[in-house]
């Protein structure tokens, strides 16, 4: 089943034991994804507002960006995209349905476990993000203020 998820996150993890932490929902007397997931959240921001920065943005449009995306809702609603709900390794004390909670926390564990598996790869995480489809449409691979300075050292300076 994990080389399924791998699939879906567009990543291949070296350190099993990773992958395993992150899918672990966290109970009374463990810990789970939790401590995956505090690295993620902390990623998934990071990630955002690069994009955000380069874009040339206003503060405000990143701070709607991360209270948009970066938040439990967004993160739930790609995480049962995704089907996530069927790798997670939930509580045995409990009788029920993967909470939202639970998949949100187990999406950010996962790309803590990514940024960790692949020695901090920002190239990695991004593209794990994209398959996902963690970045808002609007926010474009190639932003404006690297186009601009593209094309203001593509003129000539002499005839």
């Amino acid at each position: 089943m994990e080389p399924e998820l791998e699939s879906l996150i567009g990543y291949h993890f070296h350190d099993r034991g990773l992958m395993e932490e992150a899918l672990v929902e966290a109970g009374p007397r463990t810990e789970g994804n939790e401590r995956l997931a505090l690295i993620g959240d902390k990623v998934l921001a990071i990630m955002l507002l690069h994009r955000w920065y380069m874009e040339g943005s206003t503060t405000e449009q990143g701070t709607n960006l991360l209270q948009n995306y970066a938040c439990n809702k967004q993160l739930t609603s790609r995480a049962r995209a995704l089907g996530l709900s069927k790798f997670i390794k939930q509580r045995l004390d409990l009788k029920r349905s993967v909470t939202d909670h639970a998949l949100a926390t187990t999406l950010k564990a996962t790309l803590g476990a990514v940024w960790l598996d692949s020695e901090e790869s920002v190239r990695k995480v991004n593209n794990a993000m994209e398959k996902i489809s963690l970045y808002p449409p609007d926010i474009s691979l190639y932003p404006p203020k690297f186009t601009d300075q593209k094309r203001q050292e593509d003129v000539p300076t002499h005839y």
